[in-house]
């Protein structure tokens, strides 16, 4: 059978949905008293009919579970596979699904922790050097002394590179959710659901 990614996306949830409903029937109807009628049998006049029937319920649902469990795998497999094959374009950038997801879900935070503690650096040492020059007694001096003795920040990162890491913050970081949707709704899998 042949699917967009984003079907299968879909597809998976309605799964997990599914799981967790067969999950929750199975913890209400998987045992019961063996002198008790059980309600997923219609038979209610004989009682070793009626467990018979609930039993062979039960069993369905343990088998609808499990056939849902490995329609669910075929499904990640088979959209992971095309992650690792199908390229994207995102600001400019070329690079395979997959890359992007780590991008978007692993890497993300990192980099705005890397922006933020560049920051606080530039920051830190701004409040240094304002210090250090209020304490300078440059009353008197010339210019050129004036610019020798007084201090400065620093930058030992190159700006460059920070407006890049910026970049990639706000381009980047902000077209691929539409990117994403884009390619998965165009990207077909094939896939032999059960």
């Amino acid at each position: 059978m042949q699917m967009t990614i984003a079907r299968a996306m879909t597809r998976k949830k309605t799964i997990k949905a599914q799981l967790e409903k067969i999950t929750d029937d199975i913890a209400h109807h998987s045992a019961i008293n063996n002198k008790k009628l059980h309600i997923l049998s219609n038979e209610k006049s004989d009682i070793k009919k009626n467990h018979r029937e609930a039993t062979e319920k039960v069993k369905a649902l343990f088998q609808q579970f499990h056939d849902l469990k490995d329609n669910y795998v075929k499904l990640t497999i088979a959209i992971n596979k095309a992650n690792l094959e199908t390229e994207m374009i995102v600001s400019g950038k070329t690079l395979k699904i997959a890359e992007a997801l780590v991008y978007k879900n692993d890497m993300q935070q990192y980099l705005s922790n890397l922006k933020t503690a560049h920051q606080h650096a530039v920051k830190n040492a701004t409040r240094e050097v304002n210090t250090f020059n209020q304490n300078m007694k440059t009353e008197g001096l010339s210019e050129q002394v004036k610019n020798d003795v007084l201090a400065d920040v620093l930058y030992l990162v190159p700006i460059e590179k920070i407006d890049e890491l910026d970049s990639f913050l706000v381009e980047f970081m902000t077209e691929i959710d539409g990117t994403l949707n884009e390619v998965n709704a165009r990207t077909f899998i094939e896939v032999n659901l059960d």
